[in-house]
């Protein structure tokens, strides 16, 4: 089974307990993960798609790449509502605080996710400067 916008979608509503939408608007959600995808291509140098995302027919990601996705939809929806709830007439300031601080950690966890990333691409790949040495001793050389 193919993996889709809709189960990477609901893969961040159950991370976020909100598998019914009363926070986060579906259009929100789907903005998060344009997000986490384009940093996602961005760390792997290709541009990949996620298949019913902007008309996109399938998915271009490998199977372990999906939770970096999903930890960064949820970290970008986060983001977004922080943005909105800011902008509020009167915030309760300390909830406020605590969506940032969510947010917050939720980023540094996509963040983590995206070095490992590309830390496996350089192991991964076999061109310069990344693939393995190839190292000859000279005789007499100790």
């Amino acid at each position: 089974m193919m993996t889709t916008l809709a189960s990477i979608r609901d893969q961040i509503e159950t991370r976020l307990a909100d598998e019914v939408n009363l926070i986060f608007r579906t259009q929100m959600l789907d903005e998060a993960i344009r997000a986490a995808l384009a940093g996602l291509s961005d760390a792997l140098g290709a541009v990949h798609t996620l298949a019913d995302l902007d008309g996109a027919l399938e998915t271009t990601l490998e199977a372990c790449d999906f939770p970096v996705l999903v930890a960064g939809g949820a970290a970008f929806a986060l983001s977004f509502r922080v943005v909105g709830k800011s902008e509020e007439a009167s915030p309760a300031v300390d909830r406020s605080e605590g969506l940032y601080r969510l947010a917050n950690d939720w980023m540094n966890r996509y963040q983590a996710l995206l070095i490992q990333l590309r830390l496996r691409t350089f192991h991964e790949s076999a061109d310069q400067p990344h693939s393995a040495w190839e190292w000859t001793e000279e005789r007499g050389f100790s």
